[in-house]
């Protein structure tokens, strides 16, 4: 037997069940509406699929849907707070969930929508991002987040305290942003994966008030490049971070074998697969995701480009335009040089008379006087 195939007997329910690619497919011809969406998909989705469901890999936990239905803050409460208290680095009890739809900042514009938002018992937030793609979620944006959040809260403060509201009743919002992918900014720093950001004086003022919101980026691909194997002695946040970033096999199992808590979790996952029309929902909706944000990258990007090309070319053309000019003056000044040489040699003054009185260099004087004589 294999190593893969005792991996994956050696616990219960771990993995999806079905044997073949072949039996994937005619469980899904069996709900005709999830076997035309399973047609739609790209190649590439299908076979990740495919691959799932007979257990060569585990199911990325980073797909925006499957992220939400797993950390679902109703369903799921003890799992969230459990993610939410290794992430934090304290113990983290959830008071209220949130409605993921934020402000719409503007009459046109577009509503801010949240993975995960709760309110914790100590009165903070706690905001959970997934991205596939760290570019997705620049700086800016966990700001307007944070921004959001921070002025839900004060009117909901401030309608309830009324006259005795005071700003010192606001409490802190956690940011947290999971990448799969990190921006190259983030490889810049080596063995680092969690990056806080928090707002301070540059004086060194209220060095223990470091405002009303920290962001929080973990990157998950810089972290499973450094964190090879889970074992009992490993961390719980060691832990979570493997759950999130791991699909094969073997981290897998060495997971579940060192942390037992997450069994039930793959015992879910692999539940997908035997639900054609969730799992198919679920594919479609992350696809949707992924090409909604692709779609906003490539034009981001062209819009980059057509930007750079645009400074390109007003800097070729008035670098152009400035050797155009310089001719021009230059020609300008050897036909007026050239003019008062005729001048003073028509009133008799020698060569170096006229190098003089004009300050040319004599070489040229008497380049233009052999031209007279000529």
């Amino acid at each position: 037997m294999s190593q893969n195939t005792s991996e994956k007997t050696a616990l219960p329910r771990l993995f999806p069940s079905f044997p073949s690619y072949q039996a994937v497919q005619q469980a899904l011809t069996k709900h005709p509406p999830s076997w035309e969406r399973f047609l739609q998909l790209p190649i590439s989705v299908r076979r990740e699929l495919l691959d799932f469901c007979i257990g060569k890999h585990g199911l990325r936990i980073t797909y925006d849907p499957v992220f939400r239905q797993i950390f679902h803050p109703e369903k799921n409460t003890q799992r969230l707070e459990a993610l939410l208290s290794s992430l934090l680095g304290k113990k983290i009890n959830i008071l209220e969930i949130l409605p993921r739809e934020g402000t719409k900042l503007t009459d046109a514009g577009s509503f801010v929508i949240m993975d995960i938002l709760v309110r914790l018992s100590d009165g903070s937030y706690a905001n959970v991002e997934m991205q596939k793609i760290g570019y997705y979620f620049p700086l800016a944006r966990a700001d307007c987040y944070a921004s959001d959040i921070i002025m839900r809260q004060y009117e909901k403060t401030k309608n309830e305290l009324r006259q005795s509201f005071s700003f010192a009743n606001l409490h802190k919002v956690y940011c947290i942003i999971l990448m799969e992918e990190s921006p190259a900014a983030f490889h810049s720093i080596t063995n680092q994966y969690i990056h806080k950001r928090s707002s301070s004086f540059d004086t060194g003022i209220y060095p223990y008030n470091a405002g009303l919101h920290e962001d929080i980026f973990i990157c998950l691909d810089i972290f499973h490049s450094i964190v090879h194997t889970i074992t009992k002695r490993s961390t719980p946040l060691e832990a979570w971070l493997t759950f999130l970033s791991a699909t094969d096999i073997h981290s897998i199992t060495s997971l579940v074998k060192a942390f037992p808590m997450f069994l039930p979790i793959y015992q879910e996952i692999a539940d997908f697969a035997q639900n054609p029309k969730e799992l198919m929902n679920m594919f479609s909706e992350a696809l949707r995701i992924m090409d909604h944000n692709l779609e906003r990258m490539m034009v981001e990007e062209i819009r980059k480009e057509c930007e750079a090309k645009l400074k390109a070319a007003k800097t070729e053309f008035k670098t152009m335009a400035d050797e155009r000019i310089n001719a021009i003056i230059e020609a300008k000044a050897q036909e007026t040089n050239k003019a008062e040489i005729f001048r003073l040699r028509l009133l008799g003054k020698s060569a170096e008379e006229i190098t003089q009185e004009l300050s040319l260099p004599s070489d040229t004087v008497k380049e233009i006087l052999s031209t007279v004589n000529q």
